[in-house]
């Protein structure tokens, strides 16, 4: 009896971690479309598990899990990945509407801005990382300090992509419009209405 109990325990205890990993590793990046190139580092992957594996997973609100490159090694898009929250504040959010913003981390190459917000360069040298949300397709570029450009998309002569299963606000992405009528301020600009 105590060593079915045992044995129930361990079964129980692998199958709650098989299930954690799987939840963990809930990329959603389309098989084919997974490349995004970096000029001084070469092919960066965002499905290198293949499907289910620990690549990129894109939500509507950030993105989170990792890009691989023969080259450099994992690149975390979020603290979460890292337990490092608590030391070092880091990812790369989507607005909804596939707008990127943030910084992705590698331990090889260090910081990768999605936005050139990010930096307040945007006058100077305007970039960024887009996923169209209608189709899911990454287009722009990230950039490096230590690895230059990184481009999510290209129709040249070698043509790659990253996409996505994950699709966003199309159109539009101010707040949705409520029938109803505008009443009259509170008196500090907060709207109501009835």
């Amino acid at each position: 009896m105590k060593q079915q109990r045992r044995s129930l325990t361990v079964l129980l205890a692998t199958s709650v971690l098989s299930v954690a990993v799987v939840v963990a590793l809930a990329e959603n990046i389309v098989t084919g479309f997974q490349f995004a190139f970096g000029e001084n580092v070469g092919w960066l992957n965002a499905e290198p598990g293949g499907d289910g594996g620990p690549g990129v997973e894109v939500t509507d609100t950030e993105l989170s899990d990792y890009l691989w490159g023969e080259n450099i090694g994992w690149v975390s898009l979020s603290c979460l990945n890292t337990a490092s929250c608590g030391g070092v504040d880091y990812r790369v959010t989507n607005d909804g509407a596939g707008n990127l913003a943030g910084y992705a981390w590698s331990e090889n190459i260090g910081w990768i801005s999605f936005s050139c917000t990010n930096t307040g360069s945007c006058a100077t040298v305007d970039y960024g990382v887009t996923i169209d949300p209608a189709t899911g397709e990454f287009g722009g570029r990230a950039w490096g300090e230590n690895i230059g450009w990184v481009s999510f998309a290209s129709a040249g002569p070698a043509p790659f992509a990253v996409e996505t299963s994950w699709r966003g606000a199309v159109g539009d992405t101010t707040a949705p419009v409520i029938a109803a009528s505008v009443v009259g301020t509170l008196g500090n600009n907060d709207w109501y209405v009835s």
